[in-house]
């Protein structure tokens, strides 16, 4: 089976890029990959050397894709694999926008081979929370667009979770049939529950944003404070979108509450997020939408205590291993938190829940879910 994957590949790689790595990290194993040939951005184009020495895998990176001979190649790689694997919204790695809607267009009048286009779909934004994405109107104009032009194209969509397949339904019309769900994986191996406690340490890692819901948090943990004066709240990511209220309430709050504890620590190393997992009383997030919540799962693969929202995908990721809250609730929240720093039997048993969670997640078990998908759409050619 020859496989073409289409994915923005960062130098500093969160999100999709991770997924897309490791995806095609499991694909290389399989044997019944016989290629793997990546479509990429040049500013985009930074794939792992270790996927890039591996036998069988090719780069082809491009400035603009209507070139024509980016074009051309493109075309090329379209007719040599088994199937065309898009990762997260084709506008971000196939522009302009009018070389992506030629390129769609010459497989709707059939001038290319009928459709070999499995597109993931990450999640919804634009559509629920416009402000987050930090080019709104122009973001919610190449969703549209791609659901008048291009929606019906692809042979069919994988979500990564059944929350992000319902928006799919309700945003852009897919039928249930069209759109399979497969769960992501923990890039953190799930270890033993733990059994010390005593931090006092809450935990999030998340870029900052408004979805986040960064600033509830930390009215929540005000009341926290009150209850637990020694408890730490600590703040791991990099701003993604410039969130005024953020900083004036962190301001607010520290000159208000004498001795209040809270940490921002920005972008921080793998190492340094697994070793926050480790030693936190707790893993808070909040957020008002997630298309997965892979932070979420890497916590509970570290045996951390878990609090997330109620909404979106969380609850599929988070099962009944911990608490959920409504995240627009700052009392509910600031309950839960003091609820479990307050009792350490709770804590372990919760450490037990996570690591059980955890352990129904894998890069295995999802890579062989897109491969079944994979040679579906490939066995329509015969």
């Amino acid at each position: 089976m020859k496989i073409t994957a289409v994915a923005p590949f960062p130098k500093n790689k969160d999100g999709i890029p991770r997924v897309a790595e490791e995806l095609i990290t499991q694909f290389c194993e399989a044997s019944s990959v016989d290629s793997v040939s990546i479509i990429a951005r040049q500013d985009l184009g930074f794939v792992s050397p270790s996927i890039l020495a591996r036998a069988g895998v090719s780069l082809f990176t491009f400035r603009i894709f209507l070139a024509p001979w980016t074009f051309l190649r493109v075309i090329k790689l379209y007719k040599q694999g088994n199937f065309f694997l898009v990762f997260g919204m084709p506008w971000e790695m196939l522009h302009p926008i009018p070389a992506l809607y030629l390129f769609a267009c010459l497989i709707k009048y059939r001038f290319l081979p009928r459709s070999k286009w499995i597109q993931v779909l990450p999640d919804f934004i634009p559509y629920v929370l416009p402000e987050d994405t930090g080019q709104g109107q122009r973001t919610m104009r190449l969703y549209d667009f791609f659901k008048k032009h291009v929606v019906k194209i692809p042979a069919k969509y994988v979500a990564i979770s059944e929350s992000t397949k319902r928006d799919a339904s309700r945003y852009w019309g897919l039928s249930a049939d069209k759109v399979d769900v497969i769960h992501l994986g923990s890039f953190i191996t799930p270890k033993s529950p733990r059994t010390r406690f005593g931090s006092r340490k809450i935990v999030m890692v998340s870029d900052i944003s408004p979805r986040k819901n960064h600033v509830r948090l930390l009215r929540a943990f005000e009341h926290v404070h009150r209850s637990i004066p020694n408890a730490e709240l600590i703040f791991a990511g990099y701003v993604r979108k410039n969130v005024p209220q953020f900083k004036a309430t962190v301001d607010e709050i520290l000159n208000s509450n004498e001795g209040i504890k809270i940490r921002i620590c920005g972008y921080v190393s793998d190492a340094h997020v697994k070793s926050l997992y480790e030693e936190a009383d707790i893993f808070v997030y909040p957020s008002l939408y997630e298309g997965f919540g892979l932070p979420v799962l890497e916590a509970m693969a570290c045996g951390c205590p878990i609090i997330a929202s109620n909404v979106t995908a969380l609850p599929e990721v988070v099962g009944e291993a911990g608490l959920l809250v409504d995240p627009y609730d700052v009392e509910a929240l600031a309950e839960a938190m003091i609820t479990v720093l307050d009792d350490d039997d709770l804590k372990r048993e919760m450490s037990k829940k996570s690591i059980a969670q955890a352990r129904r997640f894998s890069w295995e078990k999802a890579s062989a879910e897109l491969l079944a998908v994979c040679q579906e759409v490939a066995a329509r050619e015969g």
